[in-house]
Formats: structure tokens, C-alpha cells, sequence
């Protein structure tokens, strides 16, 4: 394996990791951390996790599976990017934002939550492109 498809799933490794160092905190600490945690917790484990590990291993072996070349090879890099970038910062963002007096505005999350959303729709152009091509 290599390629982006190696970068997606030892990301998703990391937000594993990540992920449970936050869900301890969230034990650990409970009341209102629990909240300040919780969507950035959330989001580090289906989209970091999860999803990360979904698309490595469908960039790696789909491709071999239907037999077509994946449509690009570049915007697999673009999509990892992309995400990971939206991904830290919706959670930085979350995080900093939740604590009294912060200076951060929840409204920042928007920005990198639209990072996440196009490098989605990039993952499905991709995917679907390899499909019909």
C-alpha cells in the first residue's frame, strides 16, 4: 500500500488515538467539559477515524477491485489536505471557543467545516468518476 491511501489511514490512526485521549478527558473531567469536548470528540471520531479509514482503503484497493485506474491521482492529496485542515480546525476551534471570555468566536468553525464539506464532495467526484470513466 502506499500513496494517499497510506497518508488517509495512518491519519485515521491518529484521530484514533486522539479520540480516546479526549473521550478519557471527557470521563474524567466530566460536567462541563463533557460539553466543551464533546463536538470536537464527536467529529475527530467519525471524520477522523472512521471516515479517514474508509477512504484509505478505498483509494488503495477499490481501484483493483473494479479494475479501473482511479479517475486522478491528485486529488486524493488535495482531499487529504483539505480535510485534515477543516478537520483541526473546526475541532481547535470548538475547543478554544467553548471556555469563558474566550477570545475565539464559535463562527470560525464555519470556514473549516465548508474545508470538510468540499473535500468530500472532491472524495465522490473521485470515486464516482472512476466508476463511469
Amino acid at each position: 500500500m502506499e500513496g494517499a491511501g497510506k497518508l488517509f489511514i495512518l491519519a485515521s490512526i491518529l484521530y484514533l488515538a486522539a479520540g480516546t485521549i479526549l473521550g478519557l478527558l471527557m470521563a474524567s473531567l466530566r460536567g462541563k467539559w463533557v460539553l466543551r469536548l464533546m463536538p470536537s470528540h464527536v467529529h475527530i471520531g467519525i471524520v477522523g477515524w472512521i471516515s479517514m479509514m474508509i477512504f484509505g482503503f478505498s483509494y488503495s484497493f477499490m481501484p483493483a477491485l473494479i479494475g479501473k485506474a482511479l479517475f486522478s491521482q491528485k486529488l486524493p492529496y488535495i482531499h487529504f489536505i483539505m480535510i485534515n485542515t477543516g478537520l483541526i480546525g473546526m475541532s481547535v476551534v470548538w475547543i478554544a471557543s467553548r471556555f469563558p471570555k474566550s477570545a475565539v468566536s464559535p463562527k470560525l468553525v464555519w470556514p473549516f467545516g465548508l474545508l470538510v464539506v468540499f473535500s468530500l464532495w472532491l472524495y465522490i467526484f473521485n470515486i464516482v468518476m472512476t466508476f463511469f470513466s
